[in-house]
């Protein structure tokens, strides 16, 4: 897709550096990144340095005001080429999860948090979701909410949460951690509740971080709440709206995915292309034989694919006037759809490139391998590709709901 017409020159500077940071910064240095955590977060504090963490927060709080999501999505898809785990951290650090709170305006939240992204500083953002005890029964949108686990009993003045959460990212380093409840289990769709949970809140602890093949550069543990107790003005609105944002939160996370998956194949798709373009076979260049061809011209299909798909989808979320609210069925199911195709296509190209690498796709001492492991995990998260299914299907058919 030529999207040269269509991003505005800030955007294209943007993709511009970007792309050169992640070419020097990060390709050169992913097994060093892989291994050692402080220098990905040297990374981090490189961007940070650059204005990507803040950007996208309100200018009355230090931010850039830039809320674009055709913009972010641009850093996270040449971020991703480097390391999916790096992307992946960006993107929830430069807003998503306080997105919501500035969408309904909730004051005491923006008041409390934001600044936190805005002072020139690597600050990380979590968001609870899975539980540990439900899966993915925490994000099946046919359990109305009823499969959600972890629960806020408001007494007083505040919140009472208690549960554990499953697989978050940043878990033991976020600052905030939105939190997925239930007020009720028994209430369905009116008793989910999202709560913004300061670090540091007594009661709240974590696990390990995991032991991962995958993603390695993103630290993922364990949350576990015991009594933890926050202010009600915490809570994201109120009931059915938290409903109508947690929707969208289990379908949004779509959106990022593609945009690491479109750079991982993208990037895995270069090294391919340029190996088959060096090594020799049958007394030629092994891309110049017909099937490996093919092959390549499958990958670059995927690619070009997934990127119309996520453009146009960036273009919707940034125009919500036009598109309508984001939790509806219609547009948590485009979403949904374009997350399945780019996880699947994404999975099975980059194994596509393998085949046209062999060993060599499986050395350690070669680039492909990270790709080849990373790529899996589009797969695996946020509910995995058969819940996201159920999002797709109930955007063209009334699919009944639990009961």
């Amino acid at each position: 897709m030529n999207l040269e017409h269509l991003l505005s020159k800030e955007d294209l500077q943007i993709r511009d550096t970007i792309r050169e940071f992640t070419k020097k910064e990060i390709i050169p240095r992913t097994k060093e990144l892989e291994s050692d955590y402080s220098l990905v977060e040297e990374v981090h504090q490189k961007l940070v340095d650059m204005g990507v963490q803040s950007d996208g927060y309100p200018a009355e709080y230090g931010g850039g005001g830039h809320s674009s999501m055709t913009t972010l999505g641009i850093i996270c898809e040449e971020l991703a080429k480097g390391d999916a785990g790096i992307s992946y951290s960006v993107g929830i650090n430069a807003g998503i999860i306080l997105e919501p709170a500035v969408l309904v305006k909730n004051k005491a939240v923006m008041d409390r948090f934001i600044p936190l992204f805005c002072k020139g500083k690597l600050a990380y953002a979590c968001i609870a979701m899975t539980d540990e005890v439900a899966g993915a029964d925490t994000e099946n949108p046919l359990l109305q909410g009823r499969g959600i686990r972890t629960t806020a009993r408001l007494e007083g003045d505040e919140y009472v949460i208690n549960g554990s959460k499953a697989w978050p990212g940043h878990a033991g380093l976020a600052e905030v951690y939105l939190t997925v409840c239930t007020t009720d289990p028994n209430a369905g769709n009116e008793g989910v509740a999202l709560i913004y949970v300061p670090k540091d809140t007594p009661g709240l602890t974590f696990g390990e971080p995991e032991k991962k093949m995958l993603f390695k550069t993103a630290i993922n543990a364990a949350v576990y709440y015991d009594n933890v107790r926050v202010p009600k003005e915490f809570r994201l609105a109120g009931p059915g709206v938290d409903n109508n944002v947690y929707r969208f939160a289990t379908a949004a996370p779509r959106w990022h995915s593609t945009s690491i998956a479109l750079g991982t194949l993208e990037r895995a798709f270069e090294i391919v292309l340029d190996y088959t373009g060096n090594r020799m076979g049958g007394f030629k260049p092994v891309r110049q034989h017909s099937i490996v061809a093919g092959m390549l011209a499958d990958m670059a299909v995927g690619i070009e694919m997934m990127r119309a798909g996520f453009y146009n989808l960036s273009y919707m979320l940034d125009h919500l006037d036009v598109y309508g609210p984001p939790w509806s069925d219609q547009f948590i199911s485009k979403t949904a759809a374009l997350g399945v195709y780019a996880s699947d296509i994404t999975v099975e190209m980059v194994n596509k490139g393998a085949e046209l690498l062999g060993s060599m796709a499986i050395s350690e001492e070669f680039p492909y391998e990270k790709y080849l492991r990373d790529a899996k995990e589009l797969q695996l998260w946020l509910g995995g590709q058969q819940i996201n299914r159920y999002r797709v299907a109930r955007g063209y058919y009334d699919l009944k709901n639990w009961s």
